[in-house]
């Protein structure tokens, strides 16, 4: 499955420390709003929102407070807005049985964005989730269903990549990740317990090499795992940013040697294409390129990304996307298993992918006698495709189409199933308005991927004609407020 996109935003950052008089957060984003007073008010915390922030009430409003669990009394200062407040814990009066000690010495010390969840025990956290999708569906979806299923994996050590931020700092660099409520500052990264050990090692190996890194106004620095097998793991490392580098090849030859896991070494300059530096970088860029992938989701090693677009440090650029990769290898094959379980059970024999990614399920429905049309905006994606079918020898059974699915869709119809993994804005308004009448024209079957409960809610409540059969969700990321959602929809039925 491939990578999710978010939007792409830029502007300006927040300032360091705390936050300023005027500004709230909500999940990743910042939010300017008239200075308001604060109203200090004891509640009780009874639910976790979408994003992670506990929901108690004062007043009568619903108020969000990051970094609370359910049961807990806390005395809170908040900032009523018009429908709801956000506030901040003064003190936990009474914790609830559902807290436990986090895991993390970043967690609490830095307030390290990647996760917000490590507060609350794995049985609070997988309920969390699944009410998050159940309410998210009924309030946005005007769809009931029962709590749905959870598929959970590791609850540590669980990521097979690590994105880390380098800012400048005197002489040399401070490496490591943003604090929730401050993306202009950068903590010095010792530790990421939900991030496989060895990658955290090639980091602190690399921490010893800062002084050889390209000049600019901020670095990124990724650790992608290749290799999982256990006591055999191994590791590319991409450096992100600069526009020269002396030495560069020396460095990374060094790091090769310092730090075992390291298999290549990749250079990502700004506005360049990439360069491979030391180790195993003959193979093609496309197909190497999971590494490349920056991380610009919150989950579990990285600050949101629209923070960093906020702070004006990055904007993301479609040429770093050469492949798609899950940062949870274990709860993604579980995924992508139901997924294709699901579309098989209506027997297809014409199958639309749509945003295909690298193309693995579009191969894995091919090599089941499926004719498949895959279609996917980023080129990088397509020609890992065509790739792939080329191999497998499946190439006159697929149809690979380099195209925004919005633009591609209609012509592609008619299919028996539709498979929908798009970035966490969900789908366009237009393939959900193709979609409403799909059925008309042969579809029997949509199977929507989604890693926001939000989007997919919205998107469903635009195709009424269209019924849940079934919904199933996953734990991609643990000790965050994320969940992945696959959602199986057949055509309402006339009696």
């Amino acid at each position: 499955m491939k990578k999710k996109r978010p939007d792409r935003r830029a502007g300006r950052g927040a300032q360091s420390g705390a936050s300023r008089p005027g500004t709230s957060w909500h999940g990743a984003r910042r939010v300017s709003e008239k200075p308001t007073e604060e109203q200090i008010a004891t509640m009780t915390i009874d639910r976790i929102a979408k994003g992670g922030d506990g929901v108690g009430r004062a007043n009568g409003l619903a108020c969000f407070v990051p970094r609370t669990a359910p049961g807990d009394v806390a005395q809170v200062a908040y900032v009523a807005h018009a429908r709801h407040g956000r506030g901040r814990v003064l003190q936990i009066v009474t914790p609830s049985a559902h807290r436990v000690e986090p895991r993390c010495v970043h967690y609490e010390r830095d307030r390290c964005g990647g996760c917000q969840l490590q507060h609350l025990d794995d049985a609070t956290q997988h309920e969390a989730r699944r009410h998050i999708v159940q309410d998210a569906l009924a309030r946005i979806g005007k769809r009931t269903i029962d709590l749905p299923e959870l598929v959970t994996g590791d609850s540590w050590g669980y990521r097979g990549r690590l994105t880390l931020m380098l800012l400048p700092r005197g002489r040399g660099w401070t490496g490591g990740l943003h604090p929730h409520d401050d993306a202009a500052r950068v903590f010095h990264l010792e530790e990421c317990p939900i991030a496989n050990p060895v990658l955290v090692q090639c980091w602190r190996d690399l921490r010893e090499r800062l002084h050889g890194m390209p000049t600019d106004r901020f670095l990124r620095v990724s650790f992608r795992l290749l290799s999982a097998d256990a006591g055999a793991e191994t590791v590319a490392v991409v450096v992100q940013g600069g526009e020269a580098w002396s030495g560069a090849a020396e460095w990374a030859a060094a790091l090769l040697r310092a730090s075992s896991p390291v298999r290549a070494v990749w250079w990502l300059p700004r506005g360049g294409e990439a360069v491979g530096l030391a180790g195993d970088v003959a193979t093609d860029a496309a197909t190497v390129g999971a590494a490349f992938e920056l991380e610009r989701v919150a989950p579990g090693g990285n600050a949101p990304p629209d923070e960093a677009a906020e702070a004006g440090r990055y904007e993301p650029d479609a040429r770093e996307a050469l492949a798609f990769a899950q940062v949870n290898p274990r709860v993604a094959m579980a995924l992508r298993d139901f997924v294709y379980a699901s579309v098989q059970s209506f027997s297809p024999t014409r199958v639309i992918d749509a945003y295909a990614g690298s193309g693995e399920l579009t191969e894995r429905f091919a090599r089941d006698g499926a004719h498949v049309v895959s279609i996917e905006a980023d080129a990088s994606g397509t020609t890992a495709t065509r790739r792939r079918v080329d191999d497998a020898g499946l190439a006159e059974r697929v149809e690979v189409v380099t195209a925004l699915v919005e633009s591609a869709l209609a012509s592609a119809l008619p299919a028996d199933v539709v498979v929908l993994n798009p970035p966490r804005a969900g789908v366009a308004v237009g393939v959900t308005a193709l979609l409403e009448q799909a059925a008309n024209r042969g579809v029997r079957g949509i199977v929507y991927v989604s890693c926001d409960p939000a989007t997919l809610a919205r998107d469903l409540a635009r195709v009424p004609g269209w019924r849940i059969d079934a919904v199933r969700c996953f734990d991609m990321f643990p000790q965050t407020a994320h969940v992945e959602t696959v959602c199986v929809l057949r055509p309402e039925t006339t009696t």
